[in-house]
């Protein structure tokens, strides 16, 4: 049997693997801000552990014994989400029972992490900012004046200066919150954490659905590496745990992850959601897809933004992979281009020209 490799598990929390320089370069960011009292705003595409990430530098600062409480900005209704916030008193709306305290109240001392903090409604942005500046805040229908020592942590998946200019966040908070940013680079830009992230989720969903997986072959390895995981940590968990549940052997082979993959990615209904958001911020950021810098025409950036809200997966992989060979054109051969797009010579010039004539056409 083929000897597992070494998993790495960097000191700054036992709930990260990573090998990858990037990675790497993540620790010592949050290894800098933990001591401090300073608001982080960590961002990156949906997957790639920005709450983990945010555990760490709550687990490295001076407040690991004190509450980390975490909120999800779109998972509150509109309507509650300053009660959720700052609490309320009782009576302050019809179904308000009893009193209430809210998560910043109950974060004290310690650190509260928001999530999708592009979220929050522009109406409570401006009250959370207050809140930000001086640590004080009135509960809803209260009177009485409640101060809370609390560490911010705030991460997005989207592009908060795209969203300032586009009336969608308020400037003054985005400064705010932009004190310290910690971005965490896609999975397919640090393939050299797939394999050690796949090794993991194999012995936590072993023994969750009481395998007993004891390696993943080479081959299987090499074949999740070649996988672009636009959904980033959780769509590798979610294969390694599909493979798990179908195989009846002791270690996962490449047929049993490819079969994984093929029907995750039958399956899914959040392939549009997950290709668009990565996209987006690919687009937003002006990235290529191997990470390295690269100014996008104007005109084809807007385009993309055009197809990431109304077009097709089709259109949307079309023009993206458009706009690499335009890029990598001067400098790589077709067969290389090709090959780094996982697709043939031919598709490369069937996805190119399919992408020319829609633009021809809009």
């Amino acid at each position: 049997m083929t000897k597992k490799p070494t998993i790495q598990v960097p000191s700054v929390t036992r709930d990260i693997i990573s090998e990858s320089a990037q990675m790497q370069a993540v620790f010592r960011y949050v290894k800098r801000v933990a001591p401090t009292k300073a608001t982080v705003l960590i961002t990156g595409e949906t997957g790639v552990g920005k709450e983990i990430v945010a555990q760490a530098v709550h687990e490295s600062s001076p407040r690991r014994n004190a509450a980390l409480k975490i909120m999800n900005c779109g998972a509150i209704p509109t309507e509650l989400i300053q009660s959720e916030l700052f609490g309320h008193e009782k009576g302050a709306f019809t179904t308000a029972i009893r009193q209430h305290r809210g998560i910043f109240e109950q974060a004290d001392r310690g650190t509260l992490f928001l999530d999708e903090i592009s979220e929050m409604p522009l109406e409570v942005q401006a009250n959370f900012l207050r809140v930000l500046e001086r640590q004080e805040f009135f509960r809803v229908g209260g009177e009485k004046t409640i101060k809370a020592d609390v560490r911010v942590i705030a991460a997005t998946n989207v592009n908060l200066k795209t969203a300032v200019n586009e009336k969608k966040f308020r400037e003054d908070l985005y400064y705010r919150l932009n004190l310290f940013r910690i971005q965490i680079p896609p999975l397919r830009n640090r393939r050299s954490d797939i394999g050690p992230l796949a090794f993991n989720f194999a012995l936590q969903l072993s023994k969750e659905h009481n395998k007993s997986i004891t390696n993943i072959t080479p081959e299987a390895i090499n074949y999740l590496q070649n996988v672009d995981w636009y959904g980033n940590a959780r769509e590798l968990r979610n294969a390694i745990e599909t493979a798990i549940i179908l195989t009846d052997g002791e270690e996962l082979k490449k047929e049993d992850v490819k079969i994984a993959v093929e029907i995750l990615n039958e399956n899914s209904e959040t392939n549009s959601a997950e290709l668009s958001d990565a996209i987006r911020i690919e687009a937003a950021n002006s990235k290529e897809f191997n990470g390295n810098s690269h100014i996008i025409a104007e005109e084809e950036r807007n385009r993309l933004w055009e197809l990431v809200q109304t077009g097709t997966i089709s259109e949307i992989t079309s023009h993206i992979t458009l706009m690499r060979y335009r890029s990598e054109s001067p400098h790589r051969s077709k067969q290389d281009i090709a090959k780094g797009l996982r697709i043939s010579v031919p598709t490369l010039h069937k996805y190119c020209a399919s992408a020319g004539e829609n633009t021809e056409e809009r």
